[in-house]
C-alpha cells in the first residue's frame, strides 16, 4: 500500500491548504499512485471546522512543542515522535507533504530518516523554520509567494497558495458593477483578523464608525473572532459582527473591500474574489512575516498597507475617505487583486510535486 501524508497541524494558515491539497489527491489517487491520503494534525485542532469537514483520515497526535518542562519535554516528545512513525509505518506512508510549523516535524524528520519523498509547501513570503530546515532534504517545493531569504538547493516553484473548493468563487466577477458610486451609495467592508480575530483591528474599526462620514459611506461586516464577540458586541451596535463563519464566500461575495491581517490564506481568498485589501500585519509575528506578505500585495496593486502596533484609526479613514472620493481606485485595485490570484494552486501543487495529472 502507498499512502501520502500532509503533515497540516499548526494554525488554520497550515491546515487550510494541507486539506485543500487533500481534496485534490483523494479525486485523483489513482492518477497519481497513491491508495491512501493521510492528513496529520494536532488534537487541539480537533474542532477546526476543516479538519471536522476533512475528505480524508485525520491522523491526530500530540506531539509537544519544543518549550515547557525540560526535564520532561525529551520523554514526551520522543514518545509521541515514535508512536506517529509506528502508524505511518502501519499505514505505508510513502510520501510527505509538510506544510509548516512545528507540528510538521514529526512526519518531516519520519522522510527524511526513512527515506521518504519530502514535499514542502511554504505559505509565505519568509519560510518559517521547519520548511527551512528541510529544504535541503526535500524533492521539491512550492511557494504561495516569491521567497525571501531562503537557501533552495531543492526543485521549486512559485504556484501559490492552494485553495479549498469551498473557497473559490463560482460566479464570474464583473468588476465595475460592485463600485460604481451611481449604483452604490455606501460601500460594503468585510473585517477579519483571522481565525483567532484581532483585538487590535476590532478597536480600530470601533473607534472608526464613530465618525459620521464613516457611517455615511460605509457598511461593515466583522468576524470577530470567536474569543472576541462578545468584547466587540459591548462596545459597537453599528456592525454585523459575526464571530466565526464556515462559509467565507458568501461574506467575500458581499464585500466591496476587505481590512485584514495578511496571512496568506486571507490573502489568496480575497485575491481570488478580487477583493482590495487594506492590510495591517500582525506586528509582531515571528519574523515579521506578515508584513513582507501584505508589502508584496502592495507592490502588485492589489493591496494597501497599515503598518501600526496601536489602535487608532486615522490611517485607515483616510485610506477609507480617499477611496469614496474616487471609487475607481477600488475597481483598479480589484483587478490587481484578481492577477495576484492562483485559484487552481491546489491542483498545480500536486501536479508540480508528483508530476502527473
Amino acid at each position: 500500500m502507498r499512502s501520502v501524508l500532509i503533515a497540516a497541524g499548526g494554525t488554520g494558515g497550515h491546515i487550510s491548504p494541507g486539506v485543500a491539497l487533500a481534496e485534490v489527491l483523494v479525486s485523483a489517487k489513482e492518477t497519481y499512485g497513491f491508495d491512501k491520503v493521510i492528513i496529520h494534525s494536532l488534537y487541539r485542532n480537533k474542532d477546526n471546522p476543516d479538519l471536522k469537514q476533512a475528505p480524508c483520515e485525520v491522523l491526530w497526535h500530540n506531539t509537544p512543542n519544543l518549550s515547557g518542562n525540560f526535564l520532561l519535554l525529551p520523554f514526551r516528545y520522543v514518545f509521541h515522535l515514535l508512536k506517529s512513525w509506528f502508524q505511518f509505518s502501519r499505514l505505508g506512508v510513502d510520501a510527505v507533504i509538510g506544510m509548516g510549523g512545528y507540528s510538521s516535524f514529526p512526519a518531516l524528520l519520519f522522510g527524511l530518516i526513512f527515506r521518504k519523498q519530502i514535499l514542502l509547501c511554504e505559505q509565505n513570503c519568509i519560510p518559517g523554520s521547519v520548511n527551512r530546515i528541510f529544504f535541503r532534504f526535500a524533492k521539491k517545493a512550492a511557494f504561495s509567494f516569491p521567497p525571501k531569504a531562503a537557501p533552495l538547493s531543492c526543485e521549486w516553484e512559485i504556484l501559490g497558495n492552494p485553495l479549498r473548493k469551498k473557497a473559490v468563487p463560482k460566479l464570474t466577477l464583473k468588476f465595475g458593477e460592485k463600485w460604481d458610486p451611481k449604483k452604490k451609495k455606501q460601500f460594503n467592508v468585510l473585517v477579519m483578523g483571522g481565525s483567532q480575530g484581532a483585538r487590535q483591528i476590532n478597536n480600530i474599526v470601533v473607534n472608526l464608525m464613530k465618525h459620521d462620514f464613516i457611517q455615511e459611506r460605509f457598511r461593515f461586516r466583522m468576524l470577530t473572532g470567536t474569543a472576541l464577540y462578545d468584547e466587540v458586541s459591548k462596545k459597537t451596535k453599528m456592525a454585523d459582527l459575526i464571530s466565526y463563519s464556515d462559509n467565507m464566500a458568501e461574506h467575500y461575495e458581499w464585500a466591496n473591500l476587505v481590512v485584514a491581517r495578511s496571512g496568506s490564506g486571507v490573502l489568496s481568498e480575497c485575491a481570488a474574489f478580487a477583493l482590495p485589501m487594506i492590510l495591517i500585519p500582525y506586528p509582531f509575528a515571528k519574523d515579521d512575516h506578515q508584513t513582507a506578505n501584505a508589502k508584496y500585495m502592495e507592490a502588485n496593486g492589489a493591496a494597501v498597507v497599515i503598518e501600526q502596533k496601536d489602535e487608532d484609526e486615522s490611517r485607515l479613514f483616510r485610506v477609507l475617505n480617499d477611496f469614496a472620493e474616487n471609487p475607481q481606485v477600488l475597481n483598479d485595485i480589484s483587478v490587481k487583486s484578481l492577477e495576484c490570484s492562483h485559484v487552481d494552486a491546489a491542483e498545480e501543487t500536486i501536479r508540480f510535486f508528483f508530476g502527473k495529472g
